[in-house]
């Protein structure tokens, strides 16, 4: 719900600017009409963006942002990573898990 929270702050903005983490300069910026439209768009770098002028901007720009690696104004939107349910993040230094399971906590 915190993304969710996050992105409906985000509809006030005037624009979004998408960057790619691999890559930062791959950069799409879309521009957002007052009635939450996006009113355009500049992808110069050709990858495939699967939204049009005129679209009703809402959640999925986010998920795409996840699923493909980039940014979203600056901010990650990917969920935090779990193993066996628990944030990686809540697992301590030193715990059991980190030493049998080492590539899962880098």
């Amino acid at each position: 719900m915190k993304h969710l929270k996050r992105f409906n702050e985000e509809f006030g903005r005037d624009e979004v600017v998408l960057t790619s983490k691999r890559n930062p300069r791959l950069v799409i910026t879309v521009s957002i009409s007052g009635d939450r439209r996006i009113s355009e768009i500049d992808n110069s770098t050709g990858i495939r963006f699967p939204f049009s002028v005129g679209q009703p901007i809402n959640r999925n720009m986010e998920v795409w942002a996840s699923n493909n690696n980039f940014l979203m104004d600056g901010q990650d939107t990917s969920p935090e990573k779990k193993i066996f349910g628990v944030r990686t993040s809540d697992v301590p230094q030193g715990h059991e898990w980190r030493s049998i399971y080492p590539n899962k906590f880098k």
